[in-house]
């Protein structure tokens, strides 16, 4: 778990238009000039073992391979989901300026539920938006997301803009994870836990625990993502909802709907192709989701730039006591131990080194072909399947396939298959052959009627608080 770092505000101004004047955008970290840097912005390379390292003992370059885990190597498909990333987050707020009149007549209402007669402001419009990052399992989505939100404090504390109090406490992200039971109860309490983490208290989740229904926590929810000034909510592992039950996961993705349109709070889902059975069937509520757009990680072609430049990155990182030149002969063993997904070719890299260590003291074709027999065995029918874009291999690994249904679910939201430098490894014979069977969603029931309960004593940011 994160710690989490907590910041007073110190404004900047943007130089862009929409976003100098507010608030809570200037006070995020400055953008960099160039797309180029904020890709570089996301990588991570820790010191290089050096010659007298590679000499030590046994069991200490066993525990430096550790480090292999650490690097991070920006892959270019990050470049568009950040670049998207640094844009919502900044556009949730634009929205939501803390000084504007509109915006404190919309808080306000959202903390009291209406409760004094003043209204949601008919004229007020979310400015927040969706992106969609979709990725194999092991492909970096993860990685990425803690990589660029590394450089952001996940609370900034105001007490006053200019000559103008603000008495504000701005969440600037939270990453919540569909539970493996998928269901909205389970995430809505995650919500309160994660606020509360970050908060340093526990009042939201001891309040959220006297609700009685549902609906009500939700609404809830709703109030506290307003109180606390949220920019972007990061949900993981959306692909989980495959095991919601009945209509629950169209009622999640209403309230993913929900979060973007009326609380005007950004989205950034991520999931695995496994999700395009959920999706397709609620293609209205995606594409909101994914109002940004869409990006997708796919394994690295045996012979792309992106892969020679992946193990060249790797390769400096190397314990054994002899080191010897990168190969392509090396280079294509190593593919053939990972099939292009970054997760299996760091951990295929490492167990190589680990067995090498004490022993041949090398890194070569043989031992990463003695890697896939032993160590990595039980992982080789998946290897396997994406190696040899097999459909009946790859029909048993819903995390692994690209199938025809999640393109045209792609189609829809206007995002088209990415682009390749060799045809080899591409799985264009799986679009074309793989007619992916639809299961029909459960008939939704009808919301059941709940009866009316008092509303519990829960703590609401009042805005107008110091107008009254």
């Amino acid at each position: 778990m994160r710690t989490v770092t907590r910041v007073p505000a110190v404004y900047v101004r943007t130089g862009i238009r929409r976003f100098d004047g507010n608030a809570f955008i200037e006070a995020l970290p400055p953008l960099p000039e160039t797309k180029e840097t904020l890709l570089l912005q996301l990588s991570n390379y820790p010191d290089k073992p050096t010659p007298k390292l590679r000499l030590a003992s046994e069991i200490v370059r066993t525990m430096e391979l550790s480090t292999l885990s650490d690097v991070v190597y920006p892959i270019p498909e990050y470049r568009q989901s950040a670049l998207d990333l640094a844009k919502i987050l900044r556009e949730s707020y634009v929205a939501r300026n803390p000084l504007n009149a509109t915006d404190i007549q919309r808080r306000h209402a959202l903390a009291t539920n209406c409760a004094d007669g003043l209204p949601f402001p008919s004229d007020w419009k979310s400015s927040a938006q969706g992106h969609l990052l979709m990725g194999i399992t092991g492909m970096g989505k993860s990685t990425f997301c803690n990589a660029f939100f590394l450089r952001y404090p996940q609370l900034i504390e105001h007490s006053a803009y200019g000559d103008r109090p603000l008495m504000v406490r701005q969440i600037v992200y939270i990453v919540l994870r569909v539970p493996h039971d998928a269901t909205l109860r389970s995430l809505c309490v995650q919500f309160f836990e994660e606020i509360d983490r970050i908060l340093g208290d526990t009042k939201y989740r001891k309040a959220a625990e006297s609700v009685r229904t549902i609906a009500l926590m939700v609404q809830l929810m709703h109030t506290v993502a307003t109180a606390v000034s949220l920019g972007i909510v990061v949900i993981d592992d959306v692909q989980n909802l495959r095991a919601a039950k009945g209509a629950t996961a169209e009622f999640v993705l209403n309230l993913f709907s929900e979060i973007v349109e009326r609380l005007g709070i950004s989205l950034f889902l991520m999931a695995t192709p496994a999700i395009d059975k959920v999706l397709i069937n609620v293609v209205r509520n995606t594409r909101k989701s994914a109002s940004s757009g869409c990006v997708a990680l796919v394994p690295m072609a045996r012979n792309s730039p992106e892969w020679k430049e992946f193990c060249e990155t790797k390769w400096d990182y190397m314990y054994v006591k002899h080191k010897k030149r990168l190969t392509d002969g090396i280079r294509n063993a190593w593919h053939d131990a990972s099939a292009g997904d970054t997760a299996f070719a760091v951990l295929s890299y490492m167990l190589t080194q680990q067995n090498a260590i004490g022993g041949a003291e090398v890194v070569d074709e043989a031992g990463f072909r003695r890697t896939m027999a032993t160590d990595m065995a039980i992982l080789q029918p998946a290897i396997a399947a994406l190696r040899t874009r097999n459909l009946a291999k790859l029909q048993r690994f819903d995390d692994l396939l690209w199938g025809k249904a999640y393109w045209d679910l792609m189609k829809q939201l206007k995002v088209g298959p990415p682009e390749q430098s060799t045809v080899e490894d591409e799985f264009d014979e799986l679009l074309a052959a793989h007619d992916a069977d639809q299961q029909r969603p459960a008939s939704p029931k009808g919301r059941e009627k709940t009866a009316k309960t008092d509303e519990p004593d829960f703590p609401v940011e009042r805005p107008l608080l110091k107008y009254e």
